[in-house]
């Protein structure tokens, strides 16, 4: 249910709650007045009947003998109801009825006969008036009754007078509500269209708010939202401008921020991926040297190996620096046929055969990929496994298998250093995280990385103390 419903809704129930309150309180009222009136009626018609009656008793001396009571009211009697408008009957002070008004043909009017015992008794207890409420049928009856007394306060007769009070909807109430019906319809409809306009004057503002926010840029120097009244709804909107300010703010500075650790990260990892050939090549120019000096009879041969690692080492540097030359856009990877035995065996070969042994029985293994990225790959293995072994203390070479099978070739690094605890297992591949006590923690990322954009996988093995076994499994494919 939207907000303009809702108020709408609430609007119209104050005043529904309203109009029924102010009936409610009308009728009741209304009702007290009537009974009032009814009740006053009642002492009046009541008075007057005892004033005729005094009157008819003071003209025969202020007291009657008990034989011409009949006579002398059975006429006057039905005069006294007649003007009133009521049914007047004569008791006996023991309640034998003496004389009545009503015709006997009248079954409603019939008057009792004889009157209970107990209503004569608490006529004499209560004093001079005791009254009755009765239903007779549809209609609502009251029955008064007191006693009639002679100047020396002897009972005479009891006097019974059977009033019909005016019902309630013949009084006051009926052009009460007829007067208010029209006063409430006007009311109920005038409040709808007050509501319907009170709740669009609210609504419209937030609707038009909520338009001018759909379409704010938060890095946008003009994006701001107007607001002409000074009300709340514009307290509010100021508070969402100011909020936007911050929120440019807070953008624009993450941005920066974001931008200047990507170019660290970058340089972070150019850095760290130009270290891992260095060193090798540093080695061998070292050996190359000392067989130089010793005059070794297989000099040639070995300068011949170095210079065609040390190429393919060049341009895997090459690449990584035409790389930050274009911004840190890494190139797209030339994909093409790579012999991986010639790739494996190019990384390797800068550590020398004392540290790192390539073995296989395989020939001609062939995958799809590009060179200069696997040889990154193994460049970071092998490093990663010299490091654990000298870190070890161990004298122990890095042993590089290639094997294949009928889809895949499968190449696993091998080494004999301090292993890798099981808690760390699990995060080995996440960026900048390392278990070595230099380093980044980049290159096993950048490893994962290359591998699985050549469609393959790496996966690692270790036990703390044990050593890992770290394998890349490639697509194979025929020449």
């Amino acid at each position: 249910m939207g907000l303009r419903l809702r108020i709408f809704l609430g609007m119209l129930v104050v005043v529904i709650v309203s109009l029924l309150s102010t009936a409610v309180v009308a009728f009741d009222y209304s009702n007290k007045q009537e009974i009032a009136y009814n009740d006053q009626r009642l002492l009046r018609k009541e008075a007057a009947l005892a004033r005729s009656i005094d009157y008819v008793i003071s003209r025969q001396g202020g007291d009657l003998p008990k034989d011409s009571i009949s006579t002398l009211f059975t006429d006057h009697i039905c005069e006294l109801a007649d003007v009133h408008g009521l049914v007047l009957s004569l008791y006996r002070p023991d309640g034998i009825l003496i004389t009545t008004s009503a015709t006997f043909t009248e079954e409603r009017t019939q008057p009792e006969l004889v009157l209970s015992d107990s209503l004569v008794s608490k006529l004499s207890l209560l004093g001079d008036r005791f009254v009755v409420n009765e239903r007779d049928g549809l209609n609502e009856v009251t029955r008064v009754y007191w006693m009639v007394v002679n100047q020396s306060n002897t009972p005479l007769f009891v006097a019974n007078a059977r009033y019909k009070p005016r019902p309630l909807n013949q009084g006051g109430i009926r052009p009460f509500l007829d007067r208010l019906a029209p006063v409430y319809f006007f009311l109920f409809f005038g409040a709808m269209a007050i509501a319907y306009l009170l709740v669009s004057s609210i609504v419209r503002p937030l609707a038009k708010l909520k338009l001018e926010m759909s379409k704010v840029d938060p890095l946008s120097e003009s994006s701001s939202v107007e607001h002409k009244w000074k009300d709340e709804i514009g307290e509010l909107v100021m508070e969402y401008n100011s909020l936007l300010e911050k929120l440019r703010e807070s953008l624009i500075s993450r941005a920066k921020d974001e931008r200047e650790g990507a170019w660290r990260e970058m340089a972070q990892q150019v850095a760290h991926e130009i270290k891992n050939p260095l060193t090798p090549l540093r080695l061998g120019i070292q050996q190359l040297e000392r067989a130089w000096d010793d005059n070794a009879e297989d000099f040639p041969v070995r300068i011949k190996n170095f210079s065609s690692t040390a190429v393919a080492q060049i341009d895997v540097l090459a690449g990584i620096a035409e790389d930050f030359a274009l911004m840190a856009v890494v190139r797209e990877a030339e994909i093409h046929h790579v012999d991986l035995i010639e790739v494996v065996t190019n990384a390797a070969g800068l550590y020398g055969d004392t540290n790192v042994c390539v073995e296989t029985t395989a020939k001609n293994v062939c995958v799809e990929g590009d060179s200069s990225r696997l040889i990154r790959v193994f460049n970071n293995l092998i490093a990663n496994a010299l490091d654990s072994v000298y870190d070890s203390g161990s004298q122990s070479q890095v042993l590089i298998e290639i094997l294949e099978d009928e889809k895949h070739a499968v190449v696993t690094v091998t080494d004999h250093g301090l292993g890798i605890s099981k808690e760390k297992l699990e995060r080995i591949f996440e960026p900048r995280f390392t278990t070595k006590t230099h380093g980044l923690g980049l290159g096993l990322a950048m490893v994962k990385s290359i591998v699985e954009q050549t469609s393959g996988e790496v996966s690692v093995q270790s036990e703390e103390g044990s050593g890992a076994v770290f394998t890349v499994k490639l697509p194979k494919v025929g020449r």
